[in-house]
């Protein structure tokens, strides 16, 4: 028997309460690893709030962050194996996003044509 006391959906939403959470997964399963990639793809954040999105993902173990040169300040960003099983979700919000909230592409590609796109960036089979 499901306990009262446990909500599986509560518990895991809690872990991804920042809004930019998973625009910044997606940007690193699409091969981005720099603070200004991310700056770059998600403009309307302040460099404050990526900031501390970035330290609050690496306190929860969904990225790692790697100097790769002090003296230029260089850092990279990865997902950890925890923030890679977060591809399913990732996927499945996009596919929501398609199905259900009035996506319209001006250029006429097709719904099924971007979603195997997303597929292959989240690695879903």
């Amino acid at each position: 028997m499901i306990s009262n006391d446990i909500c599986p959906i509560g518990n895991t939403l809690d872990l991804f309460n920042r809004k930019w959470i998973f625009c910044i997964m997606s940007n690193i399963f699409r091969g981005m690893t720099h603070f200004n990639e991310f700056k770059d793809a998600n403009p309307t954040i302040s460099n404050h709030v990526l900031a501390q999105t970035l330290k609050y993902m690496e306190e929860q173990e969904l990225i790692t962050k790697t100097v790769v040169d002090e003296h230029h300040n260089k850092t990279e960003y990865a997902l950890t194996p925890k923030g890679l099983r977060a591809n399913r979700i990732l996927y499945e919000i996009t596919e929501y996003y398609f199905d259900e909230l009035n996506y319209s592409n001006s250029d006429d590609v097709e719904i099924e044509e971007l979603l195997g796109e997303y597929r292959k960036i989240y690695n879903i089979r």
